[in-house]
């Protein structure tokens, strides 16, 4: 099938380069130039497993101009971005965008299918919809032929190709069933695996088969909200039992692990630590809390989610003044700049948000990071922030390391030579990753969040 995705951020790129994968025609647009020049050089501007790969053993065409492109497409992907307002609703200004450029550009002359993968509010698809089809009536076209669907995203950065390439779920938002069919004929080949692995891309082991779910759109477009914000409340809620933990004196990775056998509740999103961030938590969860007070509708489990997440960063700088009592002039090495591992971004990293509560109580903060460093130096030039690529250099007289995000690197580091390189020998562990007994044998206190 002849495809467009609108928009080369996480959520577009990796599905182009599936898409392109397993068999389809695949065309990406973006304003953004030098995103475009960086792809048809087959760089991608993200990083992720294998995307780069994929872009240079597929055919996706990369363009700035929808023009060249809309009128063949029988499917076209809204997959622009949707960050926050200050208020805490969506910005919704390039999905109305990308919607105002199809609705302008498009001439319908065979089915074509229009798409929202990006996370928008309840009802923003049916607008879009409604946009799209006054403006193709405007100009005088038949919109007959036009059908729209709400397919929302549910990938991990890291290991979103994998997660595009594998799914456990696809919904599929649409009270039309030209739409459905196509979009199940789109998707036939991840359904039922019927392509050809990339060596890049390994399968998960022990992968449930796809499910495909039909809807309509506004139970697609509560279904991706609803499920990052109760991935974010399990992470809040095991980080509140963390606490409790403290006090009693129980071993808060062992009452995970044994919440976690129980599959009904499954071990995932249960590791205690710093708390989430990211592109996609605080943005839903604040976007469902935003939904519910126009609903008049209480969200007191959320809101606590939300708070809770906040305390994290308050924990972390009691247990330093509980070591140090007076933080001034203090010097605190942050491993770990990326809201998780095996991603190089920054944005909303809760690793930052630490770091400039610290700035603020006169602590010299440097930051180490295997990938986030470049991306890092450019997003957060304006901060007082130190960047050091050696984490043995990165320790150097350093009063305490916190380790807060977990990059297997960290695991494997000669903490003997950090050791000596130290002031104040003391860690505290922000993700409950690494081996305490082999910190505490080459002199530095160790200690867990």
């Amino acid at each position: 099938m002849k495809v467009v995705n609108i928009g080369t951020g996480y959520v577009g790129l990796n599905t182009a380069a599936a898409l392109a994968w397993i068999g389809h025609d695949v065309a990406c647009v973006d304003i953004d130039e030098s995103k475009i020049n960086s792809l048809k050089n087959g760089v991608a501007p993200i990083r992720e497993e294998g995307l780069d790969d994929l872009i240079k053993n597929t055919k996706i065409k990369f363009t700035t101009d929808l023009v060249e492109v809309i009128n063949d497409a029988e499917v076209i992907f809204i997959a622009v971005g949707t960050p926050s307002l200050p208020n805490g609703h969506a910005n919704l200004d390039y999905v109305h965008s990308a919607a105002n450029s199809i609705g302008n550009l498009i001439n319908p002359t065979h089915d074509v299918t229009i798409i929202v993968k990006s996370t928008v509010p309840i009802g923003v698809n049916s607008s879009i919809e409604d946009s799209i089809r006054n403006q193709v009536k405007l100009n005088n076209l038949n919109d007959s032929l036009l059908h729209f669907a709400s397919n929302p995203e549910f990938l991990r950065e890291g290991c979103a190709l994998s997660d595009t390439l594998y799914p456990d779920r696809i919904v599929i938002g649409t009270n039309d069933n030209t739409a459905f069919e196509m979009m199940s004929k789109l998707y036939a080949p991840l359904v039922d695996q019927t392509f050809t692995i990339p060596d890049s891309v390994q399968p998960p082991k022990d992968r449930p088969k796809t499910y495909i779910l039909h809807t309509n759109q506004t139970s697609a477009e509560m279904i991706k909200y609803s499920s990052n914000v109760f991935l974010a409340l399990k992470i809040s809620y095991i980080n509140e039992i963390s606490s409790l933990c403290d006090k009693l004196g129980a071993n808060v990775d062992d009452v995970a692990k044994g919440m976690g056998l129980d599959h009904r509740i499954a071990p995932y999103f249960l590791n205690s630590g710093l708390g989430w961030g990211g592109s996609c938590f605080p943005k839903d969860t604040l976007a469902l809390l935003q939904i519910a007070k126009d609903q008049q509708c209480d969200t007191p489990i959320i809101q606590a989610a939300w708070y809770v997440n906040e305390a994290q960063i308050d924990k972390v700088i009691n247990k330093l003044k509980y070591e140090f009592y007076d933080l001034h002039g203090l010097n605190v090495t942050l491993f770990g700049l990326t809201f998780k591992p095996n991603t190089d971004d920054v944005r909303n990293s809760p690793a930052v948000a630490l770091a400039k509560r610290l700035i603020e109580l006169g602590v010299h903060v440097t930051f180490t990071d295997p990938v986030g460093l470049p991306n890092a130096r450019k997003v957060y030039a304006d901060e007082q922030f130190k960047f050091e690529d050696d984490p043995i250099k990165a320790s150097l007289d350093s009063d305490c390391i916190i380790l807060t995000t977990e990059w297997k690197q960290f695991k494997s580091l000669d903490y003997k030579a950090i050791s000596n390189n130290m002031r104040h020998k003391f860690m505290i562990d922000a993700r409950h990753y690494l081996n305490s007994e082999y910190i505490n044998d080459v002199g530095i206190k160790y200690i867990k969040l």
